[in-house]
């Protein structure tokens, strides 16, 4: 970098910094004040916080842009005072995958923060299992999101395809995954920066437990805990639950000898009093009020939760006005799942490159339980395979049937063959059942779901 570009570019940090400190209350002057204080002090004074890096899940609520354009104007203020500022990592966050509509809003943010050609932050996304840089316009491989479709296919399919159970609990192993990958190669002390309140992440650790607990995996110091090497505990059941017909290996990762993680709470100096009208004009967004209790939430895609549960309202009105009731799910001939757009909302289930009918199969979960409810399935949604309907369980058994039979079961279902025969006989190890049992009892909110109703054959 040149020192004629190293001066522009100290300028335009400098604007950046003032045009927040001109969007922030008094309030929000003094609380990062504070932050930069307690920053300083983690770091081991201000001669260490060149070599500080602070880890930030970033979501899609107010909350969490207000964080971010907080520590923004500290890394800022301390390079105006200091040799060396600490360094950004930011996980871009938004489960189960990442719509249109919040990669806009984190391009906004970033945008106007000034962060992406920034040297001291580096951006990150989760693209199916993997973490990659940040892309407000990525392309969408098949590759990258196929093990996370399975995952969801399978799980779906081995619990009652339930829409709360979908895309409850499960979605925490996977962002912890990401946030594994995240803590992965770093340099001097690293610490995680976060607005949860200590109560609900003493909540949020009890869950952890008691998962690994489930899966056998060996329990962690209830003391003092090493959030990294928990991430890395739960990433394993991430891999557990993804693939449960797999045997683990019982490799575990050993802990990187680096500096030890730290988690840094600072919901007592950011605390949220009302909306912050000037900071959204700066930051060119706003937010709609929070409907969600998880303390995650922000995390989480919730418009996809909505659209399992659209589809299969429409699924129960079939069940109770006849099988020549329309779904009605493709509207204006839009491609498959155009789901709940009136309001212009992305939609995030075709990114997983679910297909309507593997959507109603998977809602339906036919398969379990030795084909309990084929039958009802195939008479409300696909009447005209009734007749192969001794053959469906001929191949789920792996008994010699029609090759177009197995054609159309990998089709609809959209997992293998392989993996529907074990889903028909539950050939599920204990470790593995005991955890997706226990991941299906909970929402995204880690709330007990109601136990599901004992249900005919016919019924969704």
């Amino acid at each position: 970098m040149t020192n004629t570009h190293e001066q522009a570019m100290h300028h335009i940090y400098r604007q950046v910094l003032e045009r927040l400190l001109e969007h922030m209350t008094q309030g929000q002057r003094a609380a990062l004040q504070l932050l930069i204080q307690r920053l300083v002090v983690s770091a081991g004074g201000i001669e260490y916080v060149g070599q500080f890096q602070l880890v930030v899940v970033h979501g899609t609520d107010r909350d969490s842009a207000l964080l971010m354009a907080c520590l923004r104007a500290a890394q800022l203020s301390i390079a105006q005072r200091a040799p060396a500022t600490f360094r950004l990592r930011v996980l871009v966050t938004s489960l189960p995958a990442s719509s249109a509509d919040s990669l806009k809003f984190h391009e906004r943010c970033f945008s106007t923060l000034f962060l992406q050609d920034d040297p001291r932050v580096e951006l990150l996304m989760i693209e199916g299992h993997e973490v990659v840089p940040f892309n407000s316009r990525p392309v969408v491989s098949v590759r990258a999101w196929a093990r996370p479709r399975e995952s969801l296919l399978l799980f779906g399919h081995l619990n009652g395809g339930r829409p709360d159970a979908l895309f409850g609990s499960r979605l925490h192993l996977q962002l912890a995954q990401a946030f594994a990958h995240t803590l992965e190669c770093h340099d001097g002390a690293l610490a995680l920066l976060t607005l949860i309140p200590e109560r609900q992440r003493r909540r949020y650790l009890a869950w952890c437990r008691r998962c690994l607990r489930l899966a056998g995996e060996p329990g962690l110091n209830a003391s003092a805990v090493d959030i990294a090497r928990l991430a890395e505990a739960i990433a394993r059941l991430q891999g557990v639950a993804g693939a449960p017909f797999e045997t683990s290996s019982g490799a575990t990762r050993q802990a990187s000898g680096q500096s030890a993680f730290r988690v840094i709470g600072v919901d007592d100096l950011i605390r949220h009093e009302g909306p912050s009208e000037q900071l959204e004009r700066m930051l060119n967004t706003r937010f709609a009020d929070a409907v969600s209790e998880a303390p995650l939430a922000a995390y989480f895609e919730i418009d996809a939760l909505a659209q399992l549960r659209y589809v299969r309202a429409r699924m129960l009105l079939r069940r109770r006005q006849g099988k020549s009731q329309p779904l009605g799910l493709n509207r204006h001939g839009a491609g498959p799942l155009a789901l709940i757009s009136d309001h212009g909302r992305a939609r995030v289930l075709p990114i997983l490159h679910l297909h309507q009918q593997q959507l109603i199969c998977l809602l339906y979960a036919p398969f379990a339980d030795y084909g309990r409810r084929l039958l009802g399935f195939v008479e409300c949604f696909h009447p005209r395979m009734l007749v192969a309907l001794p053959y469906l369980h001929r191949a789920l058994r792996g008994d010699a049937c029609p090759e177009g039979v197995k054609q159309w079961l990998r089709e609809v279902s959209g997992l293998s063959l392989a993996q529907l025969k074990a889903v028909y006989a539950r050939r599920v190890g204990q470790p593995a059942m005991r955890l997706l049992a226990n991941l299906a009892k909970r929402d995204l909110a880690l709330r007990l779901l109601e136990k599901p109703v004992q249900r005919s054959e016919k019924s969704p």
